[in-house]
């Protein structure tokens, strides 16, 4: 059940980013207006690095949360 809940959670992370990264960044530069499109290129592009970082970071928090409940004490 534990590998189950991990998975699981694995998924929901990586579809929320994605979710953030389609809805939120990709619409920017219809709303950036006058910017130019390379400032707005750089930050969409900085925003999505970001987060797939972030998502390695909570991956690994996750894994280790895991595997501390899973191995015994020793």
């Amino acid at each position: 059940m534990g590998l189950a809940l991990l998975i699981t959670g694995m998924w929901a992370m990586l579809i929320a980013i994605a979710a953030f990264l389609v809805l939120v960044v990709a619409p920017l530069e219809s709303v950036a207006g006058e910017t130019p499109r390379i400032v707005v290129s750089a930050i969409q592009a900085l925003t999505a690095i970001a987060a797939v970082v972030l998502f390695v970071f909570a991956l690994s928090r996750l894994k280790r949360a895991y595997v501390n409940r899973k191995l015994p004490r020793v």
